[in-house]
């Protein structure tokens, strides 16, 4: 270690958390100088134990901070965070203000007068985040990407004042249920073209308000909660977003095969996939991911009270996907013998298993296909 140079050193300190750089600095004044190297300190993350005293010892030592996540739990006071933003205003690129209960639209209003390079930032569930919020962000030049999660006063209006001035490249807007149709249509007209991540509830969209989200042509990801409501006729356009890597789909109990057939044979560079209570989908449509999603790394499927999804379907997708390395089966009963998977799983990737609810499983089976395959983590059985 001594034989290296400061810069590697450094580096190696970088994968340090900063309680662990304050130890470091404590062993020598050599060492203090490395673990205080601006460059370290460059991502804040509060605790319980931050103080507004311990938070300006920090930012007037090193105001060069660029990432800053807020902790409920700690102490820190509307004046601290205050303080943070206008110290470290010009520097700070991404700002994480999850269920921040000091936050106020005053504390806004400071956060956008100085934090003049804010590319990112996580306001989710403060309730006093609303339209108007929305609107003073409109006037943040650097501002791609938001997360207004959970944040009950925000709605489509709030939204399009912010969309039409911001060709945002990423928004979270899960569980606002005023939020909807008309949010969408804002993103195809003003972020076609620039929009990577949305995360959409869907209790209140219909099939048809869904279907325009495949004029995203950029969209790389895509989540939407509670589609409860919503049938093929809505998920099938969504093939036309050739670029997406990543598709999410919960309480999808109307999704049949046919659409999860659309969707793996146009979306051939998927590779994270979730169906959450696709109780309408059977082993048909795992075939297909298996046919043509030969980049797919993470599935997960979840079933209820059926037995559509067997083990033909698994051995199409373990020999279709050979980068698999993340399979999470929930409540799948009609899943009963990993016997013909074993040599597949062994020269494949896969290396996390979840079987949650899959109670038809015989216990020795799972025994057996954990001593073929020792890289393989099995979790969930019987749970």
């Amino acid at each position: 270690m001594e034989l290296l140079p400061d810069e590697v050193k450094i580096h190696i300190l970088s994968y340090l958390p900063l309680s662990n750089l304050c130890q470091v600095a404590l062993i020598s004044r050599y060492w203090r100088y490395l673990a205080l190297d601006h460059s370290l300190w460059r991502y804040l993350e509060t605790n319980w134990r931050t103080t507004d005293e311990l938070l300006y010892k920090i930012i007037e030592r090193h105001p060069y901070i660029t990432h800053f996540e807020y902790d409920h739990h700690g102490e820190i006071t509307e004046m601290g965070l205050s303080r943070v933003f206008v110290q470290c205003g010009k520097t700070l690129t991404h700002i994480y203000l999850v269920y921040c209960d000091v936050l106020s639209s005053d504390l806004i209003s400071i956060l956008v007068e100085h934090c003049v390079s804010l590319v990112h930032l996580d306001v989710a569930s403060n309730p006093c985040v609303d339209d108007v919020t929305l609107c003073q962000l409109a006037t943040c030049q650097n501002l791609s990407s938001l997360c207004v999660a959970n944040c009950d006063r925000v709605t489509d209006g709030g939204l399009e004042m912010l969309i039409s001035q911001r060709p945002l490249k990423k928004l979270n807007a899960s569980y606002l249920l005023d939020v909807r149709v008309r949010t969408i249509e804002n993103l195809v007209t003003f972020c076609s073209q620039s929009l990577r991540s949305l995360y959409l509830d869907g209790g209140n969209l219909r099939d048809e308000d869904v279907g325009k989200i495949g004029q995203l042509s950029a969209l790389r990801s895509l989540e939407i909660q509670y589609c409860d409501e919503i049938t093929d006729s809505g998920v099938v356009p969504l093939s036309q977003l050739y670029n997406l890597t990543a598709l999410r789909l919960f309480r999808s109990f109307n999704l049949t095969s046919y659409c999860v057939s659309q969707l793996a044979l146009k979306l051939q560079s998927l590779v994270n996939l979730v169906l959450s209570d696709c109780s309408e989908v059977d082993d048909r449509g795992l075939m297909s991911i298996g046919r043509h999603c030969s980049k797919l790394e993470e599935l997960e499927l979840t079933q209820s009270y059926c037995h559509t999804l067997t083990d033909v379907g698994l051995c199409a997708v373990l020999l279709g996907c050979p980068r698999l390395r993340c399979l999470k089966l929930k409540g799948l009963k009609g899943v009963r013998t990993f016997i013909s998977l074993i040599p597949v799983l062994q020269r494949r990737r896969l290396t996390y298993l979840h079987l949650g609810g899959c109670q038809n499983i015989p216990l020795n089976l799972l025994e057996t296909v954990a001593a073929f395959c020792p890289d393989i983590q099995m979790f969930g059985h019987y749970a």
